[in-house]
């Protein structure tokens, strides 16, 4: 079926040459229209294969013009004749996109094979834009978010499933950098590096694990990211496909099973200071009444006096020892006294020749009570390490309570020890003491760093979320 072409051409000299030419090869010349507004209204009901339009019209739109007002209707490729040669003309009729510009007069081998590149081409771009529409209509169905760059991190393309996860419209997102505009995070909100695409390879993995997309002062949890290097939408230039999932599922999922895991943890460590609270009880009011009642007999019943001494000093140190067993099992003055209260008094009980205690805190009275057992078991399992084991001379604790923070510093000048170590020794029974401050600092959803070495002795830092525990 041959192509259908629509001259537009105010001068009948022309138009009727236009005409002859083009039937001698064979194209069908659908009509001819003398002004633009003509033109326009006649493509409201036509469609022509292409349009030979002059630029010099007569009436209200000249042939620029009218070609702006056609293109708001259909996809139609123009070629502009003119016998003017002038900048200006060019530039405007550019803006319009036109097929081919030529120059009046014209020769018939020039507009011919004009014709047919003007028609070749436009059925190339048609198939162009056909595929690319059928490409991201797959695109859009991927159950998965899905983002093109090119090489400068430019977002060229990004699916619905990626708008709705950030909450935007697919349009205002093109153009915008990933690393500037969007940028990505872990979970720590430490920022992530993509400066590494332009070394992977096809179907690289860059994370199993949950990272954050950050934007518009929101984030957003994503996993399963995958990067590889791709050509879609635009076949000179290097792309890289971003194939991610919505995480806030599997971000539910994982804070439910923390903190499921946190309160088994904070029941066991309950359950074991009950079982501490009974067994300090017995030992003051069991052990420690029945040596009572033994040195009182042995002071009636032995009359050897040096005998009698010595039974009575060891009965009296074995009293002694039953009532530190008791306090270190459940101190009396936490009962009845506040945290900070507590803790000074726990640090002039360390505090000796041995090393001297620097302690500070901002708590005020009743501060931190749903918590203080933990806070006081971390600090005295910490002095008992330093006592045992460390050598140092001088140990800072700081204890402060800022906005929805508690932060707890314990640091020691002591000889330090291998952190890496004391895990493996936990599997055997051994180093139990900082594996029970790392469990309890767990059951309250708090953070611990430790650093320790040979040269700086121990820094121990814990945060917690006062929030959690007002």
């Amino acid at each position: 079926m041959p192509k259908s072409i629509l001259i537009v051409e105010d001068s009948e000299i022309v138009s009727m040459h236009l005409q002859k030419v083009l039937q001698r090869a064979q194209y069908k010349v659908l009509d001819i229209k003398n002004s633009g507004e003509d033109a326009i209204h006649y493509i409201k009901e036509h469609t022509p294969s292409l349009i030979i339009m002059d630029v010099m019209l007569e009436g209200k739109y000249d042939g620029i013009e009218t070609s702006i007002e056609i293109n708001k209707i259909k996809d139609i490729p123009v070629i502009y004749l003119t016998a003017l040669n002038d900048r200006k003309t060019f530039d405007r009729a550019k803006l319009t996109f036109p097929n081919t510009f030529l120059s009046k007069p014209f020769a018939e081998a020039e507009l011919l094979s004009n014709i047919e590149l003007s028609l070749f081409k436009h059925e190339a771009d048609k198939q162009k834009k056909e595929s690319q529409k059928l490409l991201s209509t797959i695109l859009d169905n991927i159950k998965s978010c899905l983002i093109v760059i090119d090489s400068d991190y430019k977002i060229k393309y990004l699916n619905k499933f990626t708008a709705n996860l950030l909450n935007t419209l697919p349009e205002i997102l093109l153009e915008f950098k990933l690393g500037d505009d969007i940028k990505l995070s872990d979970l720590k909100d430490e920022p992530l590096s993509i400066s590494l695409l332009k070394e992977i390879n096809q179907n690289d993995i860059l994370t199993q694990k949950i990272i954050y997309i950050n934007f518009a002062g929101r984030r957003f949890p994503i996993n399963n990211v995958h990067i590889a290097k791709a050509k879609f939408f635009n076949l000179q230039q290097e792309q890289f496909l971003i194939m991610f999932n919505d995480a806030s599922e599997s971000l539910q999922k994982l804070e439910k099973e923390k903190k499921e895991k946190r309160m088994r943890l904070a029941a066991q460590i309950e359950g074991a200071e009950t079982e501490r609270s009974r067994v300090s009880r017995e030992l003051h009011d069991g052990l420690g009444q029945m040596l009572n009642v033994v040195k009182m007999n042995a002071k009636s019943l032995i009359e050897e006096k040096s005998i009698k001494d010595k039974l009575v000093e060891l009965i009296n140190a074995s009293i002694e020892e039953s009532h530190k067993i008791s306090e270190n099992l459940m101190p009396s003055k936490l009962k009845i006294f506040d945290l900070k209260s507590s803790l000074e008094d726990l640090c002039s009980t360390f505090d000796s020749k041995e090393f001297k205690i620097n302690f500070n805190t901002n708590l005020n009275s009743g501060d931190l009570e749903q918590i203080k057992i933990n806070i006081y078991r971390i600090v005295q399992e910490a002095l008992s390490n330093i006592q045992k084991h460390s050598k140092a001379k001088n140990v800072s604790i700081q204890l402060y309570k800022q906005s929805t923070e508690v932060r707890l510093s314990i640091e020691d000048d002591g000889k330090g020890f291998d952190l890496e170590k004391a895990k493996r020794d936990s599997g055997k029974n051994k180093s139990h003491g900082l594996f029970n401050m790392i469990d309890r600092v767990k059951s309250m959803g708090g953070t611990i760093d430790i650093d320790s070495s040979s040269k700086l002795g121990t820094n121990i830092i814990i945060n917690i979320n006062s929030k959690t525990h007002a």
